[in-house]
């Protein structure tokens, strides 16, 4: 065997043991779950073959159509909090005398992870946090967790999720504005545009490639939020503000009904993978 086929079979030996454990630990699990999706288990007896019923309980289940509007919801509100507002910030600060000091405060939550930041918040909102407030003004009717009121849950742990998030696409932002070419901009200048023409026709196609990569982000993450909403409300009242990551892992691990949380899990990556798939396909034709 030659020197060179030697170094070559010694790069790959490198890299055979994380090539294992990816079979077997992730490849091996998908294949797996897909299979366990078409099946009704509890994990201790039998597989009993269900065929499609555990996808079309989709259709059927009230608390899976209310898990699929709340992840709905979460990705509509996630997109425009995440996106859209540090992008509108992005415009303003990043040629302002005090740009390092916002980016600090807006950078600052991303420092805490999602679970702390949702433990920080539920505390806050308990009937021992802000609420106590409501004495001051003899309203002991609003002395309770907030977090109890369904569907108004929803919106307070978006935002506060979503805010978690800004520090770091503010940056991206400001980092991919900083680096344009200002010829065209300049250009646009001179031919008359105006402020929101320059941005809308210049300046956003050029950082393009920058935000294709925050709405792929953004929307991943709207999709496979868990852990805050465990922490703040585990789901609840009643159900009432579980997206379909927590409603997978509630059928999976509180109800052991394995079946329908695989067939949620799998529902959920061929979403995700979809809308990823057609939304960079689209985009990297144009940049």
């Amino acid at each position: 065997m030659s020197s060179r086929k030697k170094t070559l079979l010694k790069d790959y030996l490198y890299v055979l043991p994380a090539a294992i454990t990816i079979i077997i630990f992730f490849i091996s699990s998908i294949f797996f779950t897909g299979y366990l999706s078409f099946f009704h288990w509890d994990g201790f007896s039998e597989l009993e073959f269900a065929g499609l019923k555990n996808y079309l309980e989709f259709f059927t289940n009230p608390n899976f159509k209310l898990s699929l509007i709340n992840t709905i919801a979460w990705v509509v509100g996630y997109m425009i909090i995440n996106v859209l507002f540090p992008l509108f910030l992005a415009i303003l600060i990043t040629n302002a005398f005090f740009s390092t000091g916002l980016k600090n405060l807006f950078y600052f939550p991303s420092a805490l992870s999602l679970t702390v930041g949702g433990l920080i918040v539920a505390a806050l909102l308990s009937s021992y946090g802000i609420p106590q407030i409501a004495n001051w003004f003899n309203r002991p009717d609003l002395i309770f967790d907030w977090l109890s009121i369904p569907y108004v849950n929803t919106a307070i742990m978006i935002v506060m999720t979503a805010w978690q998030g800004i520090g770091l696409n503010l940056l991206l932002f400001i980092g991919a504005l900083r680096s344009v070419d200002t010829s065209p901009i300049e250009a646009a200048i001179i031919d008359g545009a105006t402020f929101s023409q320059t941005y809308t026709k210049v300046i956003l196609p050029l950082i393009k490639p920058t935000l294709v990569v925050i709405i792929l982000m953004s929307l991943v993450n709207s999709f496979k939020v868990f852990d805050n909403i465990w922490v703040m409300t585990k789901g609840g009242p009643y159900r009432t503000s579980e997206t379909l990551a927590l409603t997978m892992y509630m059928e999976t691990f509180q109800y052991f009904n394995l079946g329908s949380g695989a067939a949620i899990a799998v529902v959920l990556s061929v979403v995700v993978m979809a809308i990823s798939y057609f939304y960079l396909k689209d985009s990297f034709k144009e940049v």
